[in-house]
């Protein structure tokens, strides 16, 4: 049993937000300076005014349960501004899938976090994801994953059967996206 360190990055500034982005790590170790790396790498792909804003703390949960168990406090948290002025369309983007080695129910343990909205640059003429702007993503992942701070959290399903698990990879489709609000 271990206890994993829940980090809720919040996107704001854009219609259709604010939306939030959910990150784990090991309680031990302080994963939002990795986080806020990943946004800043990513900025300049996002329309202008988006802002993340990674926190400096959160809840700690047990793995296995998901109970909350305490708190954590951490350094290198605040905002990223995206940095690309220009039009977007609200809630389209691109995702990347976290690779996981573990396998349980007999199925491989992935996890997805959707990066929407994309500026219109971010696109070609065939409405899929830009070359560079998939390169862009993509290496900024892998140097997230290489970090080695991460967990993709699996919810306990009827039982203490949680577990949170280090990503080895993690893949962007050039394909396209889109969010809907769930709000009335």
């Amino acid at each position: 049993m271990a206890t994993l360190s829940r980090y809720e990055v919040v996107w704001d500034g854009l219609s259709g937000l604010p939306g939030l982005s959910v990150f784990y790590s090991l309680a031990a170790v302080d994963a939002t300076a990795s986080i806020k790396a990943f946004f800043t790498s990513v900025l300049g792909v996002f329309p202008a005014p988006l802002t993340w804003t990674v926190p400096s703390s959160g809840d700690t949960i047990d793995e296995t349960t998901g109970t909350l168990v305490g708190a954590w406090t951490g350094a290198g948290g605040g905002s990223v501004a995206a940095g690309n002025a220009g039009p977007h369309a609200a809630g389209t983007g691109t995702f990347v899938t976290w690779e996981t080695a573990a396998v349980l129910d007999g199925r491989r343990l992935k996890g997805r976090t959707f990066l929407c909205p994309l500026n219109n640059s971010s696109y070609d003429a065939s409405g899929t994801i830009l070359a560079a702007t998939n390169t862009t993503l993509q290496t900024a992942a892998n140097t997230l994953v290489a970090t080695g701070n991460l967990r993709i959290w699996h919810r306990p399903q009827g039982g203490p059967n949680g577990i949170g698990v280090v990503p080895v990879a993690a893949s962007l489709p050039d394909r396209v996206t889109s969010l809907k609000t769930r709000r009335r």
